[in-house]
């Protein structure tokens, strides 16, 4: 199992290497059902609306219902798919090895469009106000129209190194770390770096996705066995809690 699991009142679903989709009984751990994908899953899947969305290595992106039927497959991308999907509205938004981020149809699978990165999308993409937030193995971040896929920066976000870390919304700002270990903070309607923080250096390979408390707090799961929080409000040199090893 390489990415997480999915949950809702009575499942917990997950994908794995062995190009399988479980969904397991959340009281007792029985498997409910097992749906086959044509290639590995290696993120997790994402629950929305009664529809389970799976992205595989066979460069698909599956849509199930919840007792594991397949009600759509779309294999409009040109490689891999390894980065977990964000619903928001009727889209669905996902990554993938071909460089191009995708916008798909949640009812039927159709492509609503696309956008190039130089690099892989990888990290999970974030929506907010209408705009789609996406980070590139290029270094960059992107921002678009949801709805279009039309820019809305003059242009991407360069952090100089490669990122595979989801962004997040937090303390009025869009907060980016790169895989080198900076941490940004950006103006959502620009792009631009806030002027009022500093950029902040864990000293540790960030990979993992980032998670927020929905206001200004950041959690950060870099590679060593270390959880820093950060304030997003007041941005400077995060606190750090030790992990067991």
């Amino acid at each position: 199992i390489v990415g997480g699991i999915a949950a809702d009142a009575g499942q917990i679903y997950y994908g794995t290497k062995g190009k399988h989709v479980y969904a397991l009984d959340a009281a007792t751990g029985a498997q409910r059902w097992q749906f086959d994908t044509a290639g590995e899953v290696w993120a997790a899947p994402t629950l929305s609306n009664g529809s389970l969305y799976v992205t595989s290595l066979d460069g698909s992106l599956y849509a199930l219902d919840t007792s594991g039927r397949q009600k759509w497959r779309f294999t409009g991308a040109g490689s891999g798919i390894a980065a977990k999907p964000v619903v928001s509205g009727d889209s669905v938004y996902v990554g993938s090895f071909d460089n191009k981020l995708y916008s798909v149809n949640a009812a039927d699978g159709t492509m609503n469009w696309s956008v190039n990165s130089g690099n892989w999308f990888w990290a999970t993409p974030v929506v907010s106000g209408g705009i789609l937030y996406a980070a590139s193995l290029d270094g960059k971040v992107y921002a678009v129209d949801a709805a279009t896929g039309d820019p809305r920066w003059d242009r991407p976000f360069d952090t100089g190194a490669a990122i595979r870390s989801g962004p997040v919304i937090a303390g009025g700002g869009l907060i980016v770390a790169a895989r080198d270990g900076k941490v940004f903070k950006l103006d959502p309607a620009t792009g631009a770096k806030s002027d009022s923080s500093p950029d902040v250096l864990v000293n540790t390979k960030i990979l993992s996705d980032l998670t927020t408390d929905g206001a200004n707090t950041v959690y950060i799961v870099p590679d060593s066995a270390t959880l820093f929080t950060l304030d997003a409000q007041n941005l400077g040199a995060p606190g750090s809690v030790p992990l067991p090893q």
